[in-house]
Formats: C-alpha cells, sequence, structure tokens
C-alpha cells in the first residue's frame, strides 16, 4: 500500500534545533531518503504487518459475537435461554475484558509482542470450539467469561503493536482497514454462520454447536500461522534490510521520539495511571462502545423486530454492514489527507444520534431499514480515536498502559451493552436507542473536552518556545529524549 504522507515523511518542517552531529546527521538523512526506497519500505511494512492484525481481529470480532447468529439458529432454544440469561451471556464476556486489558498491555512490554498475541489467539480459539460442550445457560454464562479472559489482550496488544511501526500521520488508514474488519465481520459473520449451520446434524451435532467448533479451530490455526510470520518491532523485523529498517526508525523517531530497544520503565507505566487524560480518555471509549456493542451484538435480533426471522434475518443485518465497511475505510484516508481527527469524531457521531433519532419516531419498516445503514457510522469515531489516543501518549511504556488501562474502561460499556436491547422492548426498541443517544451525547462533551486541552496546551507550548508549528505537520523530534515527561515534554506537540 502506498499513501501519499508514505512518500513525503521527509517533508515536515523541523520545530526543533539540533543538539549535536548525530543528530543533524539524522535529519539530514531523513531528509534526504530516497523516495523510491521510503514507498518500497512502507509497502513492504503493510504487507507483513496488516494481513496479520486484519486476520487475527476479524477472528476475534467473529468468536465473540457469533453467540448472535447461533442464538436465531438454534442455541436459545437448544439450552431453553430467558431473556435476562442470553443479556448476562452477553455481558459477562466482558468482564474478563475488563479484568485483564490492563495488566496484559503491561506484559506486552515484558514479553515478545510475537509470542504473546499468537499464544493469546490459540487460547481463545480453543474456547471458542469448546462452547459445543455446552448445556445449560449456567455452562454457557462460564464459557463466556473464559473467552473474554483469554481474548481480553489481544485489541489493546495489537492496537499498540501497529503504533510502534507507523508514524502519526499515517495512522489513520492503517487502523481505519483494522477497523472495518469489524464491519466485514457482521457481513461476513451472518453469511459464514448461515454457510456453517448447513452441517446441522452431521454427527449427530446441532448447527448452531457448529458455528463455535469451526469458527474456533480456524482461530486457533491464525494464531499458530502467526507465531511464524509475526515480528515484534521495527528494529528487529529480520523482513526488512537494513535500509528499510532505518527508515522506519527515523521515520518514528522524528514523529514522536520513539527510539529503537526503549527499555521497560515502571516509572512510565505508573505514569499513565495518574495522568487525568486516561480517565477521560476511558470515558470516551466507555461512551462510543456501549452503542457499537449493542448493535452488534442485537442486530439480529433487531431486525427481527422489522418483520424478518430465523436465517433471513440473519442475512438481512449484512448489507448494513458491507456499507460501514467504505465508510471506515473512507474516514482513515481522510484523517490521514486532512487532518482534523476531532471533526471527523464529531460529524460521524452527529449521523448515528440523527439515525437513532429517526428508528425511535418513525414505524415505517423501509425507512427503519435504511436508517441501520447510518447507523453504521458509528465505527468511525471509534477507529478515530485509536489513532487519537496512540498519536498523543508518548513514550512506548506509557503508551501501552494507557492503551490497555482505556480499552478496559471502555469495554465496561461492552458488560453494559448486552443489557440495551431488551427483548421486552422488541419490536422498536425505543428505549435502547434512546440510551445510545445518551452515551453519544456524553461522548461528544468529553471528546470536546479532550480537544480542548490538546489545542490549549499546544498553543502554550508554542507560546513559550516563542514559535508556531503547523498543525498538520509533525515535529522534528530526532535526538530528543522526553524521558519520563513524554507526552508532557514542552517539546511534543499533540495531534488534532
Amino acid at each position: 500500500m502506498t499513501v501519499k504522507a508514505d512518500a513525503s515523511l521527509s517533508s515536515y518542517p523541523s520545530s526543533l534545533k539540533s543538539k549535536g552531529e548525530h543528530e543533524e546527521a539524522a535529519r539530514v538523512e531523513l531528509e534526504h531518503l530516497d523516495p523510491v526506497l521510503v514507498k518500497r519500505t512502507w509497502r513492504k511494512v503493510d504487507r507483513h504487518i496488516l494481513p496479520i492484525a486484519v486476520a487475527l481481529y476479524l477472528a476475534s470480532y467473529i468468536d465473540r459475537a457469533n453467540i448472535g447468529n447461533a442464538k436465531v439458529l438454534g442455541l436459545a432454544k437448544s439450552l431453553q435461554l430467558t431473556s435476562g440469561q442470553y443479556n448476562w451471556a452477553l455481558s459477562i464476556f466482558f468482564i474478563g475484558y475488563v479484568v485483564f486489558e490492563t495488566p496484559s498491555n503491561v506484559i506486552i512490554r515484558r514479553v515478545s509482542p510475537r509470542w504473546y498475541i499468537p499464544i493469546l489467539t490459540v487460547l481463545w480459539g480453543l474456547v471458542c470450539a469448546l462452547f459445543a460442550t455446552v448445556k445449560t445457560a449456567g455452562g454457557l454464562l462460564a464459557i463466556r467469561f473464559f473467552l473474554g479472559l483469554c481474548e481480553a489482550g489481544f485489541l489493546p496488544g495489537i492496537v499498540y503493536w501497529m503504533s510502534c511501526w507507523y508514524p502519526r500521520t499515517v495512522l489513520g488508514r492503517r487502523f481505519g482497514i483494522l477497523y472495518s474488519t469489524v464491519s466485514l465481520t457482521g457481513a461476513f459473520g451472518g453469511l459464514l454462520a448461515t454457510a456453517i449451520h448447513a452441517l446441522d446434524g452431521t454427527h449427530g451435532i446441532a448447527g448452531w454447536k457448529w458455528i463455535f467448533i469451526v469458527e474456533g479451530c480456524i482461530t486457533a490455526g491464525f494464531g499458530l500461522i502467526t507465531a511464524v510470520f509475526m515480528s515484534s518491532y521495527p528494529e528487529t523485523a529480520s523482513f526488512l534490510t537494513p535500509d528499510e529498517r532505518r527508515v522506519v526508525l527515523l521515520a518514528n523517531e522524528a514523529d514522536h521520539a520513539q527510539k529503537a530497544g526503549e527499555s521497560f520503565s515502571s516509572k512510565q507505566i505508573r505514569s499513565a495511571f495518574t495522568d487525568w487524560r486516561t480517565w477521560l480518555w476511558g470515558l470516551v471509549y466507555l461512551t462510543i462502545y456501549i452503542p457499537v456493542y449493542s448493535v452488534i451484538l442485537s442486530l439480529p435480533s433487531v431486525v427481527t423486530g422489522l418483520g424478518y426471522s430465523g436465517t433471513r434475518a440473519t442475512l438481512m443485518a449484512c448489507p448494513p454492514y458491507g456499507v460501514g465497511f467504505f465508510i471506515v475505510l473512507t474516514a482513515g484516508w481522510t484523517a490521514d489527507r486532512y487532518g482534523h481527527l476531532f471533526y471527523h469524531y464529531v460529524a460521524a457521531i452527529i449521523v448515528v444520534v440523527v439515525a437513532l433519532i429517526v428508528l425511535m419516531a418513525v414505524e415505517n419498516l423501509v425507512v427503519r431499514y435504511i436508517m441501520f445503514f447510518f447507523v453504521m457510522f458509528m465505527f468511525i469515531p471509534v477507529s478515530i480515536c485509536w489513532v487519537w489516543l496512540n498519536s498523543n501518549v508518548a513514550g512506548s511504556n506509557k503508551r501501552a498502559a494507557a492503551v490497555g488501562l482505556v480499552f478496559s474502561l471502555g469495554n465496561i460499556g461492552g458488560a453494559v451493552s448486552g443489557q440495551i436491547y431488551r427483548a421486552e422492548w422488541a419490536p422498536r426498541y425505543v428505549q435502547g436507542h434512546a440510551i445510545n443517544i445518551g452515551c453519544y451525547a456524553g461522548a461528544l462533551i468529553a471528546g470536546t473536552a479532550l480537544w480542548y486541552s490538546y489545542k490549549r496546551d499546544n498553543e502554550k507550548r508554542d507560546r513559550d518556545a516563542h514559535e508556531h508549528v503547523k498543525r498538520n505537520k509533525q515535529d522534528d523530534l530526532i535526538g530528543e529524549d522526553l524521558g519520563d515527561l513524554g507526552d508532557r515534554h514542552p517539546h511534543f506537540r499533540y495531534y488534532l
């Protein structure tokens, strides 16, 4: 993949003076890198990073959301689930997430991602396959909890891992590609579940059980393959030549002062917990994740309120997700091209809120179904926030801990989301839509507070340094040691 920003990494103006001959030499090298080499390097990085991230994320979302398809294809009837038991099965999954995501991302700083992420993948794949052994509602609750526990470290780990490879100005498209997998899951997951359900009765096994067996085994296989091809960090990547490795390292150092081989620092880890912005980010993630998870987990059931049932309900939930796939990719491209992450965030939320209001007010089934296509804009704030958060937490130790903590707080929303579209609120689910509108109101307030604080700090640092830094360009941080200050360092500029 070639993007304009990649080819022009060396064109950003310097806002800092060099501190020595080594730094000056590195700066000159960055400014005079062969554009052909730069393009070739980032294409190679994309070929090795994105397929792994996308394949595993696709598997993780299918494995966590397949219970929605399994429900309408026989699980609820087979286990004689009440609506309350099913909602708790959705929610308990995220308790494991909340418990383990933060320590997991601290562990990944100690352990090589190349081994840690594949091990997690194999474990949750095997647990997914074991759903076929469940015979009671209690067993379903137990195995959903352990699935969440095993899968918890994956998403914050993969997001942190990718942020170690790419400069901030090209993360939008990469995270857009990754998160578009979620919407693709909604379309592909329903089709895959329907196809696997055709095995119903084979070897005396119910079709809904085959869904978990097949999808779990595929995931475990992905994990084994990943262990062979995954590279932890740019400085240890065997697929890069020394010159290509230098391109990646220089680009990341100039962008956010990331140094090769940064050592583990407990002090920097702790700084993530004492930074008030980390907790505000947690509120942002909480309020944007509740609507996303509630729709993903419940859309097949909500579509039944439009007059569809069974396999047809599962299939009718697919087209909106297909549109969501292209929406997220487009937002990632425009974020890299034009910047203004906050404006992307606000615009997408407004579109979703309007669609939810229409769903509450209108009874025409065709109009309500069309509104679900606009609800898919809910994916944009999440992918934009991945870029925004990782771009504004400097220091690999603090960033790893902050991402883990923020994702943990956000997944409290996952535990709540299973209660949003309750069976007794069918078929219009007005109360569920109203709750999600309230969440987005909170997201707008918290996001605006973050944006204003970043903007204010950038302006203050510019004034203190007697300089003006263009907002959509990189600062030159080559040779700069941000130390324990990280993003609080006066030379660091927040990405808006």
